[in-house]
């Protein structure tokens, strides 16, 4: 770990991978396959929307779980860069007792994240993976081979219209971010404030009593941890509360969009569509407890929130107006709705028009 930066990365990487474990595989999805699902997906979307994506769509790449939680990894640095070297360099604590408290603080930091990622390795179908904080870089369509093939035998459902749908929601985050110029930036500026004030409030002393709960060979006691909310990471801290709502609020509109959007091309896919959607549901609500703690740990439950509400909001303007009316969520950030108006889309329509 260098002076420059406060977590401790490799220790991050082997503990995702450790949790993650291997699956069944890449191979376990052919590339083929996916890519046949994907192909003529952003020209559906584009037919449907009318939104018009700028530059071709990246590559489809098939991962297995440990080159997810690598890719991952490379964002999750690029997101942190520049704060963590704030914050290395602001708790610099001079001595040898300071060496080694920066040491268990990155420490405990490299094994919360690894636990996320690795929780979110056995889980992430597919990803369209955009650069939100720092440098734009060159965007990836990733999808998990071991999780789609686990995801399809769990649901019961065919191969191809399987893939077929969830190509298609990673195939309308192409078109929404291709087509909305100011998306990245306006998510980019509001995600950045908001880590800018919880990295501020970190010290290194309270990294340091994580490490000792954490940085254990016990698997038992990690899931103590979990089950008793102990290990809640230091990094949380009470945000500004407009901000979060700003940010929830867009997001839910992203990915309500996306929903909206795999419904209706989606039921174009033929009879197993109204099963298939009905049994995804069913999964995302039928979650085992210790699953359920995970997940409100982590915010995933607000991930959920965000697919329902974000959905009905888009469902109820495109049945009152139209789809037309709906893209005006796209024309500028002002237009995007705020938290009262999602649960009120009758408001927001007024509002624009």
């Amino acid at each position: 770990m260098s002076e420059q930066t406060l977590i401790d990365w490799p220790l991050a990487e082997r503990v995702a991978r450790g949790l993650a474990g291997t699956g069944t595989g890449k191979r376990s999805v052919r590339v083929a396959d996916l890519r046949k699902a994907t192909r003529g997906s952003v020209a559906a979307v584009h037919g449907y929307t009318g939104l018009e994506p700028r530059g071709r769509a990246p590559s489809t790449e098939v991962l297995d779980r440990g080159e997810w939680i690598e890719a991952n990894t490379v964002s999750l640095k690029a997101v942190t860069a520049g704060i963590e070297e704030e914050i290395a360099e602001s708790r610099r604590i001079p001595g040898p007792l300071g060496g080694g408290l920066r040491r268990a603080a990155g420490a405990a930091a490299g094994v919360e994240l690894g636990l996320v990622s690795g929780y979110l390795a056995q889980r992430v179908l597919g990803q369209y993976d955009v650069a939100l904080i720092g440098p734009a870089r060159p965007a990836r369509l990733l999808f998990v081979a071991p999780n789609l093939a686990d995801a399809r035998q769990r649901l019961d459902v065919e191969r191809e219209p399987f893939l077929r749908w969830i190509a298609l929601h990673e195939a309308t985050h192409v078109v929404q971010f291709s087509s909305v110029p100011w998306l990245r930036e306006h998510l980019s500026a509001i995600a950045q404030e908001l880590m800018s004030g919880a990295f501020a409030q970190i010290s290194l002393e309270r990294l340091a009593r994580s490490a000792r709960s954490l940085i254990t060979p016990d698997p038992r006691r990690l899931l103590a941890a979990l089950r008793e909310g102990d290990w809640l990471s230091p990094f949380v801290a009470e945000p500004q509360r407009a901000l979060m709502e700003s940010l929830q609020a867009t997001m839910a509109v992203v990915e309500g969009y996306s929903e909206h959007v795999m419904d209706v091309i989606g039921a174009e896919i033929g009879p197993a569509y109204p099963e298939l959607r009905a049994r995804v549901d069913a999964r995302r609500e039928g979650r085992s407890t210790i699953d359920s703690i995970v997940s409100r740990i982590l915010g995933l439950d607000q991930k959920m929130r965000q697919y329902r509400h974000g959905k009905a909001f888009c469902d109820e303007v495109v049945e009152r107006r139209g789809i037309e009316t709906l893209n005006r969520v796209w024309s500028e950030p002002e237009a995007m709705p705020s938290a009262a108006e999602l649960a009120a889309p009758g408001e927001w329509i007024a509002r624009v028009g």
